[in-house]
């Protein structure tokens, strides 16, 4: 059996982060049914935090303003063509945006959520991932403002973490250890873009191509089973 570590620097107002998430669950599926012993190996993952946005703060705004703020140096059409080629990607794996609604900018309270669960011994690297599939979720499908308690909460709920663990969580100040482990991806490491996926902490995928993915995971199994 193959222990398979993946990190995945991402952040929340990102529909590719969304979209890699169901590739990456998608991928992990076929290499599981597909690869020779690959239902046997333990995968691992951990999502670690980035802010797109890192000076927005405050109120919430339209999706659309932040669409905008995202893409201020295209033209009119370039970006109707970009919002197109994201929204005909996101229908390949079952995600249909939503464009309504007011949106809170901030992603550092998920993101403070995240890592908790992370860290938190007792939650298994499924209940973490389930976390992030369900704010995604929130944000991208149902445009609700993940700067809210309440939508935090039920994002928590839906997937298996108890109320009481969940405000346990909201009342620990961690933010500043959330933003210095956010600043090292951007600074230090010099990622501009999310979603980056990494395997084994030196093979690096997309998002995109799932036969990709399983190559990396087939390599790793390869290595580390050796």
């Amino acid at each position: 059996m193959t222990v398979i570590e993946i990190d995945v620097v991402f952040d929340f107002i990102c529909p590719w982060c969304h979209i890699g998430k169901r590739s990456l669950d998608r991928a992990i599926a076929l290499y599981r049914k597909t690869y020779p012993g690959g239902r046997n190996d333990t995968i691992t993952i951990k999502w670690r935090p980035f802010y797109l946005n890192p000076n927005r703060h405050g109120r919430s705004v339209p999706k659309s303003v932040l669409i905008d703020e995202r893409l201020k140096d295209k033209t009119p059409e370039q970006r109707a063509a970009m919002v197109k080629r994201v929204e005909k990607i996101a229908q390949s794996v079952g995600v249909r945006i939503n464009y309504g609604r007011m949106i809170g900018p901030d992603t550092r309270d998920a993101h403070r959520l995240v890592y908790l669960s992370r860290e938190d011994p007792a939650i298994s690297s499924e209940i973490h991932g389930e976390l992030v599939e369900r704010l995604l979720e929130a944000f991208h499908e149902r445009a609700m403002d993940i700067t809210r308690p309440e939508v935090l909460k039920e994002a928590a709920a839906a997937a298996g973490i108890e109320a009481a663990v969940v405000e346990r969580w909201l009342a620990e100040d961690v933010g500043n250890v959330v933003d210095e482990e956010a600043r090292k991806y951007r600074e230090v490491e010099g990622i501009k873009g999310v979603p980056r996926f990494r395997f084994q902490g030196k093979y690096e995928w997309d998002g995109e191509d799932l036969q990709e993915c399983m190559e990396i995971m087939g390599k790793v199994e390869a290595e580390e089973g050796s």
